[in-house]
């Protein structure tokens, strides 16, 4: 069984950064004037969003996050941890629409299903899906103009790399 974890046990608030990063977003060409590292963290931040979209924080899917970070795209324990400050105060759902929106601009096509890909490997690491992280996948999905075939893929891939039946 997995363990869930409360989100007043998670590292304190960074939401500053996050909301400086996403006010320059809104701007025209918003994306164009973000550092590598704000570009990082709003990324960090859209993938975390899934986390807690179900009403839980588990230990595994924070590990999962983590690892991504790590692996995908070389975060320092540093950033790490300002990741994890979004599980606790991480984007308003208008703000990860625009994001979404917004991604085009920041990622190519395969990079944008790529992290569409890590969000489905984030909510099925608990062996379950819940109906809202699917939800918010989708959305986000949509939003970045990931063509529908490859979301359904990267679905298959994570359903299967996490032993859940399809």
């Amino acid at each position: 069984m997995a363990r869930k974890t409360s989100l007043s046990q998670l590292v304190p608030t960074e939401s500053n950064g996050l909301q400086d990063i996403f006010n320059i977003v809104k701007e025209p060409a918003g994306f164009s004037r973000l550092t590598t590292s704000q570009r990082r963290q709003l990324v960090a931040a859209i993938l975390a969003s899934v986390i807690p979209s179900d009403g839980k924080v588990r230990d595994v899917e924070i590990k999962h996050f983590v690892m991504h970070l790590h692996q995908k795209y070389q975060f320092s324990v540093q950033d790490q941890k300002v990741a994890l400050s979004y599980l606790r105060n991480g984007l308003t759902t208008e703000q990860l629409k625009e994001a979404a929106k917004q991604l085009q601009e920041l990622l190519s096509a395969d990079d944008r299903t790529k992290l569409i890909g890590l969000m489905w490997d984030v909510a099925m690491s608990d062996q379950e899906l819940h109906s809202e992280e699917e939800r918010l996948i989708y959305l986000v999905a949509d939003l970045a103009g990931v063509v529908r075939k490859r979301v359904i893929e990267e679905q298959a891939r994570a359903a299967s790399t996490n032993g859940i039946a399809a």
